[in-house]
């Protein structure tokens, strides 16, 4: 088991020269590709609305706007075209990145559960190599594929202090699995078969959360926030054989409602993944955002970002655009929001563009 365990480590680690598929290829060689704990309204407008957003299980403090018991769910369909080595190739993936349920426990507090991605660490990478075998070279393939991730269920509370403040905290249990795979192929089918070795590797960490939302105007609200993560244990069966740090993140947002059809927002975070260990890189990302409307509203937003893993010596970036809209049913118990985003990525000679339909739903019984 824990020659299996170096086998997996040591193939995950190593720099792939092709790659068939994957979450992304920036985060193949690091803990994989953060999610964003944003609901479908919120990413339509770039990430801006998210720390004012109870469907969003971004900050803890906003739960407190959920005036009944509300459940809602995301799901994303994303295509990718990925750019390497002078070759393209485009890539599907479907994922449901969110889902929360939260509501009122008493007069003044507000509680809520909310599943997430953490991180996503499905791939599929090929490198190509030989070795010297009874004095003759015999060329192979490596291939390592994992498919799973790390999730993020968060137990949070919110409550309103006066008329203008509100405080949230959050207790985060990161927990989830990925099936990996190591397998050489060689050239010479006839003499070598190939070799397969699998395991499955969990997760185990924990993470808190605090925040807090003043509103320091009738019509302007700014919201900060902070999260602690600790350590990430790798689990191969019963053996340890990773253990990697979790960045600490903060961040601040502003809201402003100049009329009630119109609402602006703004935001910031910092991220310390370079605790992660080498090839991390610490982070900075930002978004602005604006919603039109009431009935049917108008979503737009923007993005900046850059990502915690990646091949070159300096942190990967990202830049996004987004749409949306949404339609309220049944008196509004029911809510469908749909958006439209555009991710471009690049760094050290890669390069990827992304498209993500998204589709939400939130229900107040």
């Amino acid at each position: 088991m824990k020659t299996l365990a170096v086998a997996l480590v040591v193939l995950v680690l190593g720099t792939a020269r092709a790659v068939r598929a994957q979450d992304s290829q920036f985060s193949i060689s690091g803990l994989g590709t953060p999610g964003r704990g944003e609901s479908v309204r919120a990413r339509s407008t770039g990430g801006a609305m998210a720390a004012f957003d109870p469907n969003s299980p971004f900050i803890d403090a906003s739960l407190v706007d959920l005036r009944a018991t509300a459940a809602s769910a995301a799901e994303g369909a994303t295509y990718r075209n990925v750019t390497a080595g002078g070759s393209s190739t485009w890539l599907q993936t479907t994922r449901y990145p969110v889902f929360a349920v939260g509501g009122p426990l008493s007069r003044h507090v507000v509680v809520g559960v909310s599943f997430t991605t953490y991180l996503d660490q499905t791939y599929d990478a090929v490198t190509r190599d030989s070795q010297l075998v009874r004095g003759t070279v015999e060329p192979y393939n490596n291939s390592v594929a994992s498919n799973g991730g790390v999730s993020d269920i968060r137990v949070a509370a919110a409550m309103r202090v006066g008329t203008r403040l509100a405080l949230g905290v959050g207790v985060h249990a990161l927990t989830g699995s990925t099936r990996q795979t190591a397998t050489r192929t060689y050239d010479d089918t006839v003499d070598y078969r190939p070799i397969i070795q699998t395991g499955t590797v969990t997760y185990s960490g924990w993470g808190v959360s605090g925040s807090a939302i003043l509103r320091i105007a009738p019509a302007a609200a700014l919201a900060i926030f902070g999260r602690q993560d600790g350590t990430l244990n790798s689990h191969l069966g019963d053996s340890l054989v990773a253990t990697s740090k979790l960045p600490a993140s903060y961040g601040g947002a502003v809201l402003l409602t100049p009329w009630p059809a119109l609402r602006l927002a703004g935001s910031v975070e910092w991220q310390t993944w370079s605790r992660s260990g080498q090839g991390a890189f610490d982070t900075m990302g930002w978004s602005a955002g604006l919603e039109l409307g009431h009935a049917t509203p108008l979503r737009l937003g923007v993005r900046g970002d850059q990502l915690p893993f990646g091949p070159g010596s300096a942190a990967p970036t990202q830049t996004g655009v987004a749409v949306g809209t949404s339609k309220t049913l049944a008196s509004g118990r029911g809510v469908i929001d749909v958006g439209l985003e555009r991710l471009s990525r690049s760094g050290s000679g890669l390069q990827e563009e992304v498209w993500t339909l998204l589709l939400g739903v939130s229900i107040r019984p």
